[in-house]
C-alpha cells in the first residue's frame, strides 16, 4: 500500500473542517431558533423605598423589605435583534398597618377576620408588565436586555371615613385615604440557557421605578370644617427590584 502524502492528509483535513464550518453557519444555534418563549420563575422581590421615605409608614403603612413572588413571562422574538415581553408577577405579602391612622373596631375586627379567612388571596398582589428586548445570543445562551412599563399594586387603595357626634351635638368626622397602585417604569435582563431543543433555564432581573407618586391622607372635619391634616406624597414607594429563576419553554421556532 502506497504511503499518503502529507499534502494529501492536509487537503482531506481541510476539507472536512471547511465542510464542519459551514455545517455550523448553516444550522443556526438553540437560542437563535426560538422565537416565542414562555417561562416561570420565582425568587425574592426587594423593596428598596429610601428610609427617609419609609419613616413615614405610620400614615402610609408598607409592606416587608424582602417577599416572595411568582412571575410568568412571555416573549416574542420578531427579528434577530430586537423582540417584546409581556410578563405578570404574582407577589405575595401581608401589608404593614399604617400606625398614624387608628382603625375603628369594626374596621379592625373586619381586617383580622378577613386576612384569618382569606389570608392567602388577601396577600397576593399582582403587577404587570410590558417591554422591549434587545437580543444578545451565543451557542446555546441567550441575554436580552430590556426596558418595559408596568403597573404595581404596591398596596391596596384604600379610603375610610368614621363620623361621630359628641354630647354637645357636634359632629366629627375623621377620613383616611391610601392610593398606591402606581404605574412604574423597568429596566433589567432576561439570561436563558437552552438544555435541550424545548426548554431553557430562565433568570429575570429588574430594577422597577414608580412613574406617578403615592399618596396618603388623614383628614378631620368638625361640623364639615377641616380642623386637621396630615398627607404624605413619595415617588419612591413601589420602588425595588425583582430577581427569579425558573425553567421556559419554546413554543415556536424561526
Amino acid at each position: 500500500m502506497k504511503p499518503i502524502h502529507f499534502s494529501k492528509l492536509f487537503f482531506i483535513a481541510s476539507s472536512l473542517m471547511f465542510s464542519y464550518a459551514n455545517a455550523q453557519s448553516t444550522n443556526p444555534t438553540l437560542s437563535s431558533k426560538a422565537r416565542f418563549k414562555l417561562d416561570f420563575t420565582i425568587g425574592p422581590n426587594f423593596d428598596i423605598a429610601p428610609a427617609s421615605d419609609t419613616e413615614n409608614k405610620d400614615i402610609f403603612g408598607g409592606r416587608p423589605a424582602v417577599s416572595p413572588f411568582l412571575g410568568v413571562r412571555a416573549t416574542h422574538l420578531f427579528s434577530k435583534k430586537m423582540g417584546w415581553y409581556a410578563g405578570i408577577n404574582i407577589n405575595y405579602y401581608k401589608e404593614h398597618k399604617p400606625t398614624g391612622y387608628r382603625q375603628s373596631f369594626f374596621e379592625s375586627f373586619f381586617d383580622d377576620f378577613g386576612n384569618a379567612l382569606f389570608g392567602p388571596i388577601s396577600y397576593v398582589k399582582p403587577s404587570a408588565e410590558l417591554g422591549v428586548l434587545y437580543r444578545i445570543e451565543s451557542a446555546n445562551w441567550s441575554i436580552h436586555p430590556g426596558v418595559g412599563i408596568g403597573h404595581d399594586t404596591y398596596l391596596a387603595d384604600k379610603s375610610n371615613t368614621r363620623y361621630k357626634t359628641g354630647s354637645d351635638g357636634v359632629k366629627h368626622e375623621l377620613t383616611y385615604d391610601r392610593e398606591s397602585s402606581l404605574f412604574t417604569a423597568h429596566i433589567g435582563f432576561s439570561a436563558n440557557y437552552y438544555v435541550s431543543r424545548r426548554g431553557y433555564l430562565a433568570l429575570h432581573a429588574r430594577y422597577h421605578q414608580p412613574l406617578q407618586s403615592a399618596t396618603a391622607h388623614v383628614i378631620e372635619k368638625t361640623d364639615g370644617v377641616e380642623t386637621s391634616r396630615v398627607d404624605f406624597k413619595s415617588n419612591a414607594i413601589g420602588r425595588g427590584v425583582f430577581a427569579g429563576v425558573g425553567f421556559g419553554l419554546v413554543l415556536g421556532k424561526q
